[in-house]
């Protein structure tokens, strides 16, 4: 299935509605923002070039506002306060009021809005007939509508194999040993969450005795990993924003840490490899087969920890963070953050992830910070390294 192809166009258009039934300010009213990409949705749809659909901005406005009032029936007609567009985005404001006759629903309710709408058949089938991807952020009362000097998210913290960077690091190791296909066909049963993390972790880094202490070098140099489109750009752009980072890997230091170097990161949290001395079977310095039990394990509850720790620490609520990943072992941090995305994921995560996006670039995940027209430079974006 090939993803839709949007040209670089002009810059970014941004339109304030303004509606003859003014926004209220009390409690009975939430602010719904939904952010639509435009392409083909991977895993939901079969299409070829001749038959996606084009990306009309105006029929998206207008029926997405009328379905919106459909799957929500306890609020009036959702107010559209302010579109933003660009070729490929769409950004959709709602202010969200009761109908004045009903009570005020508890909050799980409202959370319903925007947990559950995404994975409703009918938002499934609007994708799908549009080739578009939509993620819903229903914002707490007390924060004000984002913008990049004024950021949605105040933490962000991602996982880095298969998101941050393009490949496993682990298969990559294997693949210096000629292991490759043994430690895969862990690495998938894993991450499809068919078996327990830590028991693969051990299983596969016991296939690695014998792998140079060095080989992390050459990794980087060789072009055996490289990292993800749009990451650099992503990251450059929280960074402006004052958004506080993290890669959390399950994964190992010495590849997270150069990540954290080469990204300008804040922290980098991974799995530590033991080595040993040469001895008469590997004449070198060698990975031991075994990880340091010293040290924590970053498993799925692991991530979760550190994603509310470092929110603690920095005193940041935990609805304004955001956790990316694309594997089984980041479900628990996605659905602990404020939000959730499972980042061209494993299909299984796909479906149980808070959110999904199935984007050719990281960087398309600013606009749910707030930012705008700015990123129009990324159809350019050159970051593979």
């Amino acid at each position: 299935m090939n993803d839709l192809e949007v040209p670089p166009g002009p810059q970014a258009v941004e339109e304030t509605i303004v509606s003859a039934q003014a926004a209220p300010d009390s409690i009975d009213s939430r602010t719904l923002i939904v952010t639509i990409f435009a392409r083909a949705v991977k895993f939901q749809v079969e299409a070829t070039p001749g038959s996606v659909p084009p990306f009309d901005f105006g029929d998206i406005k207008d029926s997405f506002t009328t379905l919106l009032t459909r799957l929500a029936p306890f609020i009036q007609r959702p107010i559209l306060t302010q579109t933003f567009r660009t070729q490929a985005v769409i950004r959709l404001t709602y202010t969200l009021k009761l109908l004045s006759n009903d009570p005020i629903p508890p909050i799980n309710t409202w959370a319903s809005i925007s947990s559950e709408l995404p994975a409703s058949p009918e938002i499934r089938n609007f994708e799908t007939s549009r080739c578009c991807e939509t993620i819903f952020d229903l914002l707490p009362p007390s924060l004000p509508i984002p913008t990049s000097s004024n950021p949605r998210f105040r933490l962000a913290v991602f996982d880095m194999d298969s998101t941050l960077i393009d490949q496993e690091v682990i298969d990559e190791l294997a693949r210096s040993i000629d292991l490759t296909p043994a430690v895969s066909a862990i690495t998938a049963r894993a991450m499809n969450g068919e078996i327990d993390f830590a028991t693969s972790l051990h299983e596969r880094v016991s296939l690695l005795k014998g792998v140079r202490a060095d080989i992390w070098a050459s990794l980087r140099t060789d072009g055996s990993i490289s990292i993800a489109r749009g990451a650099r750009e992503l990251t450059s752009g929280l960074k402006a924003m004052g958004v506080t980072t993290a890669v959390v890997s399950g994964g190992f230091t010495p590849m997270a840490e150069w990540l954290q170097a080469q990204l300008g990161l804040d922290y980098a949290f991974a799995n530590h490899l033991l080595t040993a001395p040469p001895d008469d079977l590997f004449p070198y310095e060698h990975l031991s087969g075994a990880l340091d039990v010293g040290k924590p394990l970053i498993d799925a509850q692991q991530k979760k920890d550190i994603l509310l720790r470092l929110a603690a620490e920095h005193g940041v609520p935990v609805e304004q963070t955001i956790a990316v990943g694309d594997g089984s072992n980041d479900l628990l941090m996605m659905h602990a953050a404020g939000m959730g995305i499972a980042f061209r994921a494993k299909e299984k995560v796909q479906r149980e992830a808070p959110r999904r996006s199935n984007g050719d670039s990281l960087e398309e995940i600013l606009y749910l910070f707030g930012s705008g027209g700015e990123l129009e430079h990324s159809s350019n974006d050159n970051s593979r390294s």
